[in-house]
């Protein structure tokens, strides 16, 4: 019986647990555009508002829940604002291999060839 309590308490610290990883997060991420804008831009990237201005843009979310890894994030950011030469989000920095694939990738989906204005 003692055996049976301790299964139970330790299974439902790992189900407490598991839901609290899965919670959203505040985001921030920062990038760099290969080309900067003459007029301020924002964009909406899967849930995260960017806005840049000159070469520098910020990404912000006050809850933020996704699988995406940050070559992944990256990429969907260069689709919308153009081609990086910086992406950092989540407390990590893109080597410049990650770099590289992420502006490939995006210019592989259809994501402009220059920053966009929008």
């Amino acid at each position: 019986m003692q055996n049976f309590r301790m299964l139970a308490i330790a299974a439902a610290a790992v189900f407490v647990s598991g839901a609290a990883f899965a919670a959203p997060t505040v985001f921030n991420g920062q990038a760099t555009l290969a080309k900067a804008v003459s007029a301020p831009v924002d964009a909406t990237v899967s849930g995260v508002a960017w806005h840049c201005e000159a070469d520098k843009c910020v990404g912000s979310a006050e809850r933020y829940s996704s699988l995406d890894n940050p070559v992944k994030e990256c990429r969907k950011v260069a689709e919308a604002v153009g081609q990086l030469t910086a992406y950092a989000s989540r407390g990590r920095e893109l080597s410049k291999g990650s770099l590289a694939a992420c502006n490939a990738n995006a210019q592989a989906k259809g994501g402009p060839a220059e920053t966009a204005q929008k």
